[in-house]
């Protein structure tokens, strides 16, 4: 997911409401489809936070294949509104989850996308890792909590620019009686590793609906 906020800025505030559907279409394909606002923070006379981040809107679909036990891959694309203007992107992944001897879930994913908008193509290259702990046993059952550590690599190219970014975000997360999901994030997001670098953090919730 792009960052949508305008650049030479420190350190920048979002928070962000997400809801999400898994649609099973058969024993091996899914319809995944999301809507994600974000949600600007406004601090006054708090200097740490400096700059703005633009409100927008992403509606995103993709269709998921399940290629054995411990593969998948999937294909979509997404529409932001954002300022007045609009983006469109296309995504494919790749993801591999792990199932370790003690009671930790490793998932991984790569993903690369292009995203389309009055400026040039944007291209990225994702890898991100994923660790998910259960309350008990092997796996979170309805009426549990989990919790889960994520980071993610990211490079973008744009207009012979490349920038590279690092994403680290924790999940607390419970599952309903109907297996639906609800998760709080928290994440920050260092844009232009280096010096100069951008900092976004983001607080926000989610609802995961499954049929």
């Amino acid at each position: 997911m792009a960052i949508a906020q305008e650049k030479k800025q420190d350190n920048l505030s979002s928070g962000v409401l997400m809801l999400n559907h898994s649609l099973k279409i058969s024993n091996r394909y899914h319809l995944k489809s999301s809507i994600e606002q974000r949600i600007p923070f406004i601090f006054t006379n708090v200097s740490f936070f400096t700059g703005k981040v633009r409100a927008r809107t992403d509606f995103t679909t993709g269709l998921q294949r399940k290629l054995n036990s411990s593969f998948t891959a999937a294909v979509g694309g997404m529409y932001r509104f954002v300022s007045r203007t609009s983006e469109q992107r296309l995504y494919q992944q790749i993801g591999y989850v792990q199932q370790t001897l003690s009671r930790v879930k490793i998932v991984h994913r790569v993903r690369v996308d292009q995203t389309f908008s009055a400026e040039e193509t944007e291209f990225r290259y994702r890898y991100r890792v994923g660790a998910e702990l259960p309350r008990s046993g092997f796996r979170t059952d309805p009426g549990e909590h989990y919790f889960a550590v994520l980071a993610e690599y990211l490079v973008k190219f744009q207009d012979s620019k490349y920038t590279p970014e690092l994403r680290l975000a924790s999940q607390f997360g419970f599952v309903f009686r109907n297996t639906n999901k609800g998760e709080v994030l928290l994440e920050i997001r260092i844009d232009e590793l280096g010096s100069g670098s951008e900092n976004l953090f983001l607080l926000g919730l989610s609802y995961y609906l499954s049929k």
